[in-house]
């Protein structure tokens, strides 16, 4: 009963971890405006939702010049909620295409939060504008709903012993 117990918590944690990273992709636009044309910048994505104490966090850079660019995208959370733990990362985006920039984050406590994320050159020189990335944390709701699926489980195990002892008495 243990196996499956354990089996059990292990395909929720991952459901969950796997729900975690699909909710902090940021949208991609699905076309460039004519201010976005032959540049390099951040794009601006939706609200996203923390639900885990750890997690990674994707900050999707558009290169739409005709060559290769190194640049170093940062990173910086405006509340003690929230600590980012490397805040600038080294990019190389081939021509058309965007990459992502995965920053470990630490969930501290519950609420909104505001990063403020922009590039930089290797020079040091700022690219384009601060970009804000909206995020609601709340990582006590992944030990919340991993207690109640399991107590849920239980429940239903104890319901199909109880009838399985029923069953072999009436027979």
């Amino acid at each position: 009963m243990k196996k499956y117990v354990r089996q059990i918590s292990l395909v929720i944690i991952i459901a969950v971890a796997a729900s975690t990273v699909l909710a902090a992709t940021p949208a991609l636009p699905a076309t460039l405006t004519e201010a976005d044309a032959g540049s390099v910048s951040i794009v601006k994505g939706s609200g996203i939702n923390l639900v885990s104490r750890e997690s990674s966090l994707p900050v999707a850079v558009t290169n739409t010049l005709a060559g290769e660019v190194r640049v170093i995208v940062n990173l910086k959370s405006n509340s003690a909620k929230l600590v980012v733990e490397d805040s600038t990362m080294q990019l190389v985006i081939p021509a058309g295409t965007t990459v992502n920039a995965q920053f470990p984050i630490r969930a501290i406590g519950s609420g909104n939060v505001v990063l403020v994320s922009w590039l930089t050159a290797l020079s040091g020189r700022e690219l384009g504008v601060r970009v804000p990335i909206n995020l609601t944390v709340n990582p006590d709701i992944e030990t919340a709903a991993i207690v109640l699926f399991l107590s849920f489980v239980a429940v239903l195990m104890v319901i199909g012993v109880i009838r399985t002892l029923r069953r072999r008495k009436t027979s």
